[in-house]
């Protein structure tokens, strides 16, 4: 199974300093962006909109296929496609567009990249929502009720290469130095293959 993701605003990089709590925004804003993509593949793709025994979407309502597992905490209901109980794994190639010229990476290009894998996982907690910080824990809007994310873990991700080119079309409202443009193709087959994650192969 093989789809892309794409991202257009500020990337900053992900650090175990001080200002980590606020980073901890910046990812959840980044994580909601893939979550409305990934609704949309949730509604259209057909290894996950048809369930066993008929649609999986009805009046917009979502009903969980087999293998799916939905965790519950921190005041959200978290559906990640790839989860530890599947059989799932994921690959991830990543095109980042970004000022400079080839060359002038990126600065910080693998601390960027941390910020990228932990918007594509559920939070592990209310620290990775933003409890700690002046805005207060995040809660879920009305239409993010599942939360979809792509992975309940980042260790489930077992091949990543990274393609760094010249951002050529300005991102609205984010700082040059951290502005970039994101195409990530992520191709989910199953390592542990049984009936219920064949549509995956």
């Amino acid at each position: 199974m093989e789809f892309r993701l794409t991202y257009a605003g500020s990337l900053k990089a992900h650090r175990d300093d001080k200002r980590l709590p606020e980073r901890s925004l910046h990812v959840h804003e980044i994580r909601k962006e893939f979550h409305k993509q990934l609704k949309v593949l949730r509604q259209k793709h057909p290894a996950l909109a048809l369930g066993l025994g008929g649609q999986v979407f009805v009046d917009d309502n979502y009903r969980p296929l087999p293998i799916d597992e939905i965790f519950k905490h921190d005041g959200f209901e978290w559906l990640p496609i790839v989860n530890m109980k599947n059989g799932l794994i994921c690959k991830l190639d990543i095109l980042l567009l970004r000022s400079g010229a080839p060359g002038d990476a990126l600065s910080d290009i693998d601390n960027r990249l941390k910020t990228v894998f932990d918007a594509l996982r559920k939070a592990r907690g209310p620290s990775e929502l933003g409890a700690s910080t002046s805005k207060g824990q995040q809660t879920p809007e009305d239409d993010e009720n599942p939360f979809y994310v792509l992975l309940e873990d980042d260790r489930l991700i077992t091949h990543v290469s990274v393609t760094t080119d010249l951002l050529l079309q300005p991102v609205p409202n984010s700082p040059p130095d951290e502005a970039v443009r994101l195409v990530i193709d992520v191709t989910i087959r199953p390592y542990h293959v049984h009936i219920e994650n064949l549509a995956y192969a």
